[in-house]
């Protein structure tokens, strides 16, 4: 494993872990979720090189080490300059194997990320995995108009107790996970359930609603297989309804080929809950498949 940072068209560098094998079968790129950070993620990136993947993951602006004076721990201004990271990510892992197939995987706010790379880059993955998917919330809007209203009262960087409890980022973690001993470590973690400012809690909101803007994906991938993987204690789906407007969602922007795996007993962390090898197993079960 190689850890570097990659500069954004902005100056911010963003840190990058690469779990490279020679010859791999497929390219992984992997989007963490909120609030936390990419070495949650090295024991998926692990098993994944095991098995001849190579992987890639990075640290959000505003999360981890993708840090610098402006992009302080907590802070996002907008979802592009994210998706531009991801895609400068994507770019340094096909430049090391030009001819493999990438796949993605994305957690949480990384699902929402992981679906907005579709608008435009749906043609460059191959596969693409959804963890604790989140749903679309038809009161997204006026969470918006919220926060822009905070903000001009309390500006980007200041911080509001509503605006992280609708962005479900408050002191509650008991959704997070099933798991005791993963809740306590994520509450010991200082780069983990960290408060977000207003600006990021608008960044989330923002990136939410465009998951309803269906005209804005070009849908140069239709046959994309998507696999969900999911808790059924995980609110942040919404459960089964949440999930089937989701796939109602990505049918509209053009996709053809789902999939939904559902655990019973595991909440949000699908891939840090008790029983996890069987959500690895899964996944790269779905990598296989051609």
């Amino acid at each position: 494993m190689k850890d570097f940072f990659i500069t954004a068209a902005d100056g911010l560098k963003i840190a990058t872990a690469f779990f490279d094998v020679e010859n791999p079968k497929a390219l992984v790129q992997i989007i963490h979720g909120s609030a936390e950070h990419k070495e949650r993620y090295f024991e998926l990136c692990h098993y994944l090189n095991r098995h001849h993947y190579a992987v890639i993951i990075c640290d959000n602006r505003g999360h981890g080490a993708s840090l610098n004076k402006e992009y302080k721990l907590g802070y996002m201004d907008g979802y592009k300059p994210v998706l531009d990271d991801l895609f400068l990510v994507s770019g340094h892992i096909r430049n090391a194997h030009p001819d493999k197939e990438l796949f993605l995987i994305g957690h949480s706010l990384g699902s929402v990320f992981a679906r907005l790379y579709l608008e435009e880059h749906d043609d460059e993955i191959s596969k693409l995995v959804l963890s604790g998917t989140v749903d679309y919330n038809p009161m997204t809007p006026i969470g918006i108009m919220l926060a822009r209203f905070i903000i001009l009262l309390k500006g980007k960087h200041g911080y509001c107790g509503l605006l992280r409890k609708v962005v479900k980022n408050g002191k509650d973690i008991s959704w997070v996970s099933a798991n005791e001993k993963n809740l306590y470590e994520y509450m010991r973690d200082p780069l983990c359930g960290f408060p977000y400012t207003n600006s990021a809690c608008l960044t989330i909101l923002e990136s939410v609603k465009e998951l309803a803007e269906t005209t804005h994906f070009k849908c140069r991938n239709p046959s994309l297989p998507i696999l969900s993987v999911s808790g059924s204690l995980d609110p942040v789906t919404g459960g089964r309804r949440g999930l089937a407007m989701s796939f109602e969602l990505l049918e509209s922007e053009g996709y053809l080929d789902f999939s939904n795996i559902i655990y019973p007993k595991m909440k949000h962390e699908v891939l840090n809950e008790t029983g996890k090898q069987k959500v690895f197993g899964d996944i790269l079960k779905f990598f296989k498949q051609k």
